[in-house]
Formats: C-alpha cells, structure tokens, sequence
C-alpha cells in the first residue's frame, strides 16, 4: 500500500489510528528534520494537539483527510488567530494575526485535516524572488535531495516538508508556477487547478484571477483528493470553470483509462535556453506516453513563441502587489518604508505605485486576448484538424540552482534568473488552464547531483480530470514514490 496521505486517511477512519497519534507523529518527524531543511517556520503545535483531542473526542475524524497532519503556506492562506507574517519581518514584530479564516483553511479542516505549522514562502509573495523560499526573517529552506541546492517555491517549504516526510500532503498556492516549481523541485505531485475551480473566498481574485490555491502531494491520488477537498464554489465566486467536476469526484478519475490522446510536446521554447537535462526528462516522458499508446507530436501553442504576454502579467503582479502592501498599513499604523522589505520587494513597491488604473485595465484586455488565442490550441488548430488533449514540457527550465541563487545579487540580475526557472509556467496562470507537474521515475528523472527533474502536462480549461488520467498512468509505468532524498523521516 502506498504510504502516502490517502492511505493514513483510510486508517483513521477505519479506526486502526487516533488523530492524536498521526498529529504527534508528524510533530515529532518535524523536530528531527526541520533544523536541517527548514521548511515550517511557524509551528502551531498546541492549537494542533487541541484539535485532535477534539475530533478524537468527538469520533468526528470522518472526513476525506481524516487526521491527516498538513502545514499551511505562509502566504495568503488565512486561519482565524494564527500568525499572518507572510515572511515579512514588521508583521513578526508586531505579531500580526489573521482576523478570519479563508475558505481554503476551512475545508481542510471541515475534511479533518490538521495544521501543525506554517511552511515557508517569499516575503508577502514576492521578496527578493517568488520562485525562492528564502526570505531575510527565517533564512532558506533547503532541498531534502541535496541540501546545497534550493526548494524553489513559492510553495518551497510545503513541498520540503512533503519531501522530507514531515507531512505527507501540504497546502500550496500558484500564480506563476509556485505549485509546479517546487513539486519538481522535490520529486512531487503538483497540479495547478483550473481558475475558479477553489474559491479565494473571501478575499479577492489575486493577480488579475492568475492565482489559484491546491497541494503538493506524493501521488497523483493524494493530489486528486486535495482537489475533491478544496473544489467549489463560494457565494460571489467571479469565475466558473469550464468543466464541471466529475460526478463521483477526482478521486475516482486516478486510474480510469484516458483513451488514446493527442498530446503536443515541447521540449525546448524559442526564447530562453533549456537545461538539456530538463530536456532529456521531457523526450523521456514523451517515450513513456507513445509507449501507453498515446499518439505524441512536436508542437506547441503558437503564443509559446514569445513571452511578451509577461510584461502586461508583471504589470499585473506589480499592481496587486503594491495593493496588497498598502492594505497592511493599518497593521503597521503608517506608510511602508524602505527597511521593512526585502530590497526587490521595494523596488517592485515604487514600480507598482506608478501603475495607473488604465495601465492596468489594458495590460488585462491584452491578457485576456492571449488567453483567447492560446486556448485555441486545445480545440481546433487551423489547417491541423482537432485540437490536441495535452501539452508536454518541461517543468523548469533549469535544475534546481544552490542556496541563494535565486536571491543573491542586483535586482537585474535576479530577475533573469528567475527568468530561466519558469519559462514554460506562468502562461497558463494567465490562460487559467489546469496543469501539472510529476516526477519521473526513470533515470531521466534526476540530476548528477541527485535533485528530482518534473515534466509539466496542460489540459483544456476545466480538465483536470484529463490530466489525472494521464498521471496516474505515468506513475504506474515509472514509479517514482519508492524514492527517497537523504533528508527523510521514515513514516
């Protein structure tokens, strides 16, 4: 039996484990592997051995994640009364706590899911990177396979933490990649939901709706069953998916059989070199697909040959993020200044103050007309028939680069760095399409120095049901769960 969040559910249930023990389990395998990896960096231990207590008390450890220990992302994932310091060392200062609960927050609980902590993320979701889980208030997680080398992020510390066996599944959030990177990164399950498909109830649509919420998992059934915990709708919920969801859930979807599907595959992109490693473990996934009897081609959407549609997306990102900023002033009781971010996080503050309202809504008419032409790909492509069912690429378009990387350096620089990880993601942040990342469990699935390489499908708007299918085929032709990086805390 796999040993991952679906099978600890099932023992809970079936009363062969009490919710105390799975809780103080998982807060002892923190303890041992934390101080090396450094991926929850606020704990909630106390609040978390009451809960059990409760549900144990109860009998109410029912739900689809019944006594599942999780750790909640650091970063806009509210729960009434917890720390809500985002990274940022002013709001640790003055001990900021979240004055509600978000929907996300709620339906894990509402599922019988449990948080022992808060893993780590950028400062406020940008930082000095948004693809590093390194910010000046903890310092930087490191990757369970090869602590030298980076988690990535922004979801780095729940997929360190997923990795190194602290907890078997954990929250996570994407605008940008920030579910798919570290999932690579790690050796993990990351799917990107469809917009609109998990509520942001009840804050805002961040990022112009390119933000989404989901789960780093071990298995593509774990990412499944996140999935059937956090979907649906909200009252005043501004998008709908395209696709309903399956009638018996996602859940029932791993393992059906996909029929033989059309799948692109891209392998490199036009404007940013690849790691010829990354690559290799995309050709290596297309050979594994033919060979399950899918029908694979070299193409890709026509909007993949530039990545012009980024600067209107940063203009975006810029926005919101100043917007987001200037709402915390009424927690510090004045204007932010310089000191209280990380350097590109202020550079990014004044650049976004700039941004007038019709800057805004035109960089957003032209993100919704590249969403318009790059969807196109998956319905009818003219002079080539039917559209296809998947796209293939590569996760990342480097390996997972050392500590400080990503963070170190101008601001220039940076962000040309940043640049060549997430070359093959954001466009589909913007599209509002499902995607996922998988490792691979084959030799080209991991780097000389022992890091995971992931491989990145797209489906239709609204299909995340053809991107499990196709998932769990991969997974069972190449397994991957029976590997293990050096920094683990046997379950």
């Amino acid at each position: 039996m796999m040993n991952d969040a679906t099978a600890l559910a099932e023992q809970v249930r079936a009363g062969k484990l009490d919710t105390a023990t799975t809780v103080e389990d998982a807060i002892s395998r923190c303890g041992q592997m934390n101080p090396t990896i450094n991926a929850i960096v606020e704990q909630t231990f106390d609040a978390a051995r009451q809960r059990a207590a409760e549900l144990d008390a109860s009998g109410a450890s029912t739900g689809l994640l019944a006594g599942v220990p999780i750790a909640l992302k650091d970063l806009f994932c509210p729960a009434e009364g917890e720390p809500g310091y985002q990274g940022n060392r002013r709001l640790a200062e003055l001990d900021y706590r979240y004055p509600e609960t978000g929907v996300v927050a709620r339906r894990l609980a509402e599922a019988g899911a449990i948080s022992i902590g808060h893993s780590h993320s950028p400062e406020l979701g940008g930082g000095q990177c948004p693809a590093a889980a390194e910010t000046h208030l903890y310092g930087p997680t490191r990757n369970p396979w090869n602590t030298d080398h980076t988690v990535l992020g922004s979801s780095g510390g729940a997929a360190a933490a997923v990795a190194a066996g602290i907890v078997r599944i954990a929250h996570a959030s994407d605008g940008g990649g920030s579910i798919r990177i570290p999932a690579s990164a790690n050796g993990l399950v990351g799917l990107k939901p469809s917009r609109g498909r998990i509520s942001n109830a009840p804050a805002g649509e961040a990022w112009g709706g390119g933000t989404t919420d989901g789960a780093v998992a071990l298995t593509v059934r774990d990412a499944a069953l996140a999935l059937d915990v956090l979907a649906g709708p909200e009252p005043g919920d501004p998008y709908v998916p395209a696709h309903r969801a399956p009638p018996a859930g996602y859940v029932a979807e791993v393992g059906q059989d996909p029929g033989e599907l059309r799948i692109g595959v891209s392998s490199t992109i036009p404007f940013e070199d690849t790691d010829p490693l990354c690559t290799q473990a995309t050709e290596a996934a297309a050979g594994l697909l033919d060979g399950l009897g899918h029908r694979l081609e070299t193409a890709r959407p026509e909007p993949m040959a530039t990545n012009d549609y980024m600067y209107d997306y940063v203009r975006i990102m810029r926005a919101s993020a100043t917007a987001t900023l200037r709402s915390f002033e009424s927690v510090l009781g004045r204007p932010w200044a310089e000191d209280d971010v990380e350097p590109v996080a202020w550079i990014n503050y004044q650049r976004g103050a700039k941004i007038s309202a019709p800057d805004v809504l035109a960089s957003r008419e032209r993100l919704h007309k590249f969403t318009r032409r790059i969807v196109q790909w998956w319905n009818e492509v003219p002079g080539q028939g039917d559209g296809f069912d998947l796209l293939l690429t590569p996760t990342l378009g480097v390996v997972p680069p050392r500590v400080g990387h990503l963070v170190e350096g101008d601001e220039r620089t940076l962000t040309r760095r940043l640049a060549k990880v997430t070359p093959y993601l954001p466009q589909f942040n913007v599209s509002g399409q499902p995607a996922i990342s998988v490792p691979l469990g084959t030799p080209e699935g991991m780097s000389p120095e022992g890091l995971p390489i992931g491989v990145h499908l797209v489906a239709a708007p609204g299909r995340e049901d053809v991107l499990l299918r196709v998932a769990a085929q991969m997974e069972q032709a190449a397994p991957w769960l029976q590997r293990r990086p050096s920094v683990h805390a046997a379950h």
